[in-house]
């Protein structure tokens, strides 16, 4: 539970230093990271593993990437109709700051390359791999280090 007590120290700090942002992002974080559903309890789950605090660094991540996508067409729409884009390049300043925080805690990310070598050695040592098992190898031995879009596309390819 290493990850998470980093999270809560850090929060701390942020909050002595009046860093709204970050302090309010990990509060975030944090509340997101250390639920525990009906289901997980059912199965005897009590504890918050690294595993699953890095798996909603990883969701947040992801989502703060979709949220910069859609205020770069927000942007681009505004300022093809004359407008004015201030706000939402505020709120693009925001979400680029959110995702260097994120990014601060979560696995260092497989570059395309990396993702390929992985999955072209695991090729070689297993002839008949479909991408299914490409995938749950890829899940087992590199989880929350890179993207399952690409993943699958290499996977296919």
């Amino acid at each position: 539970m290493a990850l998470l007590d980093d999270l809560k120290a850090d929060q701390l700090a942020a909050r002595k230093l009046s860093d709204r942002l970050k302090a309010d992002v990990l509060t975030t974080l944090i509340g997101e990271a250390t639920q525990i559903t009906t289901e997980e309890f059912k199965r005897g789950v009590t504890e918050v593993t690294d595993e699953k605090v890095a798996a909603t660094i990883a969701k947040f991540v992801k989502n703060t990437k979709l949220t910069l996508e859609n205020l770069a067409t927000e942007r681009a729409r505004l300022v093809a109709a004359g407008g004015d884009a201030s706000k939402v390049d505020e709120r693009i300043k925001a979400a680029e700051t959110e995702l260097a925080i994120l990014s601060s805690y979560g696995p260092k990310q497989m570059t395309e390359s990396e993702l390929r070598e992985a999955i072209d050695d695991f090729k070689a040592k297993n002839p008949g791999a479909n991408v299914g098992m490409i995938m749950a190898h890829l899940k087992t031995n590199f989880g929350g280090q890179y993207d399952g879009k690409a993943a699958s596309a290499l996977a296919k390819g």
